[in-house]
């Protein structure tokens, strides 16, 4: 037995470790390039009363993708503001026909999302799929292979378990969000994976829940408090009740803001870094939690004094911080594997016509 296990002790030791090399992500655009960008887009949008939103998120994705790079590649996004405009133009038709539902029969309103709720699947592993086949990385497609019924699953009946669960099962529900839409995207010919034990996501969860209670512990005091004594009297006046409630209101948003920030920071790195590309390349996600809620809260309060004018600056320092914190362990020269892809579909992209009215997050 001393002999066997000093042999398999020797035999591991001698086990070739695996050499990764490790590839920064890295953007490189600037505030003021993109604030030409952003303000035509506005311009464009108000001048043709929304119509042009659809070319304006095309040119968005164009310049984010086209800026940030990967061993010295950019990423590319091929769809037209057409094929946008197609899933915009069916949102629109369906909040229309849900407005006028509503004042005629409250039995067709409800039917009406029922359906909708049956056809989530469809709906988000179409827009999924659009979103997928339009990026490239060095002239080779991803691609999305799911279907509507996994779909359904992940983003409709499991959904369901957080009212029945209290939201206590929203881990399960996350990570069953992020298998599916992991695994079923490809680079070119060759698959993702994705395995994350259940405990990484609790870990967060909990401490979301530690932050809530906390919050509005702190929420219910100096909404009290806020006013002063004089809060305390048995009936208060319609001014003083107006303060309390807009301060309870905009505080507990603020909390779940914050929360649903921490929670999304979490999972992006859950989800990095456990993927995995072909069974041979690996990611990294190094998100600060804290950080990435203070970029939020303080870009806000910067686009909010500015009157919009800082929204450009904001993205492009998400999209920089983001950038920084990701990183990508290759085995091999990524040139070399790209090279060996092969393209799972050669259809142009104005011949794709998938709907892609709304995005899909994969985070929470």
């Amino acid at each position: 037995m001393t002999d066997a296990l000093t042999e398999f002790v020797q035999e591991t030791q001698n086990r070739p470790t695996i050499d990764y090399a490790r590839h920064d992500i890295v953007f490189r655009g600037s505030a003021k390039e993109y604030f030409g960008i952003w303000i035509v887009n506005v311009l464009l949008s108000i001048a043709t009363l929304g119509v042009y939103t659809a070319w304006a998120k095309v040119r968005n994705k164009k310049y984010f993708y086209g800026n940030t790079f990967l061993d010295g590649q950019n990423f590319d996004y091929h769809a037209e503001g057409q094929q946008i405009l197609i899933g915009r133009l069916i949102v629109v038709g369906f909040l229309g026909l849900s407005y006028f539902l509503q004042s005629v029969s409250v039995n067709a309103y409800i039917g009406l999302y029922v359906i909708l709720f049956l056809l989530i699947g469809i709906f988000v592993s179409r827009a999924l799929r659009f979103n997928a086949r339009m990026s490239s990385y060095r002239n080779v497609r991803f691609n999305f292979e799911g279907n509507g019924w996994r779909a359904f699953l992940s983003f409709g009946l499991y959904w369901l378990l957080n009212f029945a669960t209290l939201y206590l099962a929203h881990p399960f529900v996350t990570r069953s969000k992020n298998r599916y839409t992991t695994r079923q995207h490809k680079y070119g010919d060759r698959y993702f994976d994705f395995d994350a034990k259940i405990g990484e996501y609790y870990g967060p969860f909990f401490a979301t829940l530690f932050i809530l209670f906390i919050g509005f512990i702190f929420v219910a005091l100096v909404g009290n408090m806020i006013l002063g004594p004089q809060t305390y009297r048995y009936i208060e006046t319609e001014t003083e009740w107006y303060i309390r409630y807009y301060f309870r209101y905009f505080m507990s948003v603020g909390i779940f803001f914050t929360i649903w920030l921490i929670y999304r920071a979490a999972v992006r790195n859950i989800i990095f870094n456990n993927a995995i590309l072909d069974d041979k390349h690996r990611f990294q996600s190094t998100v600060e939690p804290a950080t990435y809620m203070w970029i939020y809260f303080s870009n806000a309060i910067a686009a909010i004094f500015s009157l919009g004018l800082l929204i450009p600056w904001g993205r492009v320092r998400i999209a920089r911080y983001m950038a920084e914190n990701t990183k990508v362990l290759a085995l091999g020269p990524l040139d070399v594997y790209s090279s060996d892809v092969i393209e799972t579909h050669g259809v142009t992209a104005a011949e794709y016509t998938d709907i892609d009215g709304f995005d899909i997050d994969i985070g929470i």
